[in-house]
């Protein structure tokens, strides 16, 4: 990370690029994104997947990011975006999105970012539990991790699943506080809390 702003004991980028997929995780984002604004990231920049697109309102996104880039609009493209941001966090990511990171495929615009991206990414899975546990999506994981990148690991909860239109144990990533520890370790290297 290049720039980073002090923010307590740890630093938070100045420029945060933030890959939204389609996971029904990302109704949430806005709370994620306003708290990374009040910890100090100054400037964020969102690409979303086609299917993102439909789960999160443009207005929000808008309201608390300095861009919203898409498959349709995007923006600088790929390689500016890339070089732009001090730090990218896939939030929330499906298995989709860390299969093709793994194998280093680009059907996207977010996927091409995180090609063209010199700096590690945080990706932050969001996804049914089943489907997290598959071994090829472990598989990608653990590729990803070896490649120098952060895939944090979800946490237990209690979730709504799309497919069945019903509250079901599930897997959600950290809360925001959670994940501004993960990405502002403390002075001393450890995360904070």
């Amino acid at each position: 990370m290049t720039n980073a702003t002090e923010n307590g004991p740890g630093l938070l980028p100045q420029r945060m690029l933030v890959g939204v997929s389609g996971s029904i995780a990302a109704v949430t984002l806005p709370s994620y994104l306003y708290a990374f604004r009040t910890a100090g990231v100054q400037r964020i920049a969102a690409v979303l997947t086609r299917t993102a697109e439909g789960l999160v309102a443009e207005q929000s996104m808008r309201a608390l990011c300095d861009g919203v880039y898409t498959d349709v609009e995007h923006g600088p493209g790929h390689v500016a975006l890339g070089r732009w941001a001090d730090r990218v966090v896939v939030l929330p990511c499906t298995a989709h999105v860390l299969g093709c990171a793994a194998q280093g495929l680009a059907p996207s615009l977010l996927t091409s970012v995180l090609l063209a991206s010199e700096q590690p990414v945080d990706f932050v899975p969001a996804m049914n539990p089943v489907m997290w546990r598959k071994p090829s999506v472990q598989r990608n994981a653990a590729q990803l991790r070896e490649d120098g990148n952060a895939v944090l690991e979800p946490r237990d909860c209690t979730a709504y699943e799309v497919a069945a239109k019903a509250l079901v144990p599930g897997l959600a990533p950290p809360t925001p506080d959670e994940l501004l520890r993960h990405l502002a370790p403390s002075s001393d290297g450890r995360e904070q809390g």
